[in-house]
C-alpha cells in the first residue's frame, strides 16, 4: 500500500486549510458598536474583514442618550470594547448628559460635533471652519463627494483614507476629550482602536 502524503490545500490569496499547531484558533477581538443611524451603521459594518475584529453594529432604538443607555446596559465580558457613536448636534446640555450617561457603565462614546459627517468629510479634506448645524455638514460632504447620499454611505468611499480622516481628527482635538469643540470627532479613537 503506497504511503499518503499529507498536503496542504490552499484557496484564495489568504487561505490555508492546514490545521494550526495544537489545534488552537487565533482569538479575533471583539466589538459592539451602536450607531445613531444609518449612516454610521453602513460605515462601521464596511470596516468589517475576515482578519479584523468582530464588529457587532446596531442602531437601537430611541433618542441619543437611549442609545447610550442602551450601550451601558449591552456592555459585557463578551466584548473588547463597547462604543456608542452619536452625534452632539451642536447641544451642549444634550452632550453633558452623553458623556454623564455613559460614565454609568465602561462604554466610550465617539462623539461628534455636529455630527458624523465630519467624520467622513476628514477623509476627503481639511475641516476647521466650524458648522452651524448637521445639515451644513452634510451639505459639505457632499461638496467634497458628490456620490455621497444619506441612505447609501458606502465604506469603499472611505476605507483608503482613514489614515488622513485619523490625523486629521487628531489635529482637531488632540486628545479626543473636547467633544463640544466645532467641528470635532472622537471617532477616530474607535477607529485606533478596532485597527489596534
Amino acid at each position: 500500500m503506497a504511503s499518503r502524503e499529507r498536503t496542504t490545500r490552499k484557496v484564495g490569496p489568504e487561505t490555508n486549510l492546514a490545521r494550526n499547531k495544537g489545534g488552537t484558533r487565533e482569538e479575533r477581538r471583539s466589538f459592539l458598536i451602536l450607531c445613531e443611524g444609518k449612516t454610521e451603521k453602513d460605515y462601521f459594518v464596511g470596516m468589517r474583514s475576515r482578519r479584523g475584529p468582530q464588529l457587532d453594529v446596531d442602531i437601537p432604538k430611541g433618542d441619543h442618550l437611549a442609545k447610550v443607555r442602551e450601550a451601558v446596559s449591552r456592555a459585557s465580558d463578551e466584548y473588547d470594547g463597547v462604543w456608542c457613536v452619536v452625534d452632539t448636534e451642536l447641544n451642549e446640555s444634550l452632550t453633558c448628559d452623553l458623556v454623564k450617561e455613559a460614565k454609568n457603565g465602561p462604554i466610550e462614546l465617539g462623539l461628534s460635533t455636529p455630527s458624523f459627517e465630519l467624520w467622513l468629510i476628514l477623509h476627503h479634506a481639511d475641516c476647521a471652519r466650524p458648522f452651524q448645524s448637521a445639515d451644513d455638514a452634510k451639505r459639505r460632504l457632499k461638496e467634497v463627494l458628490p456620490t455621497w447620499s444619506e441612505g447609501n454611505t458606502r465604506f469603499a468611499d472611505f476605507s483608503g483614507r482613514v489614515d488622513a480622516a485619523c490625523r486629521r481628527a487628531r489635529k482637531l482635538d488632540p486628545d479626543g476629550r473636547d467633544p463640544l469643540r466645532n467641528p470635532s470627532t472622537g471617532v477616530w479613537r474607535l477607529v485606533e482602536s478596532l485597527r489596534g
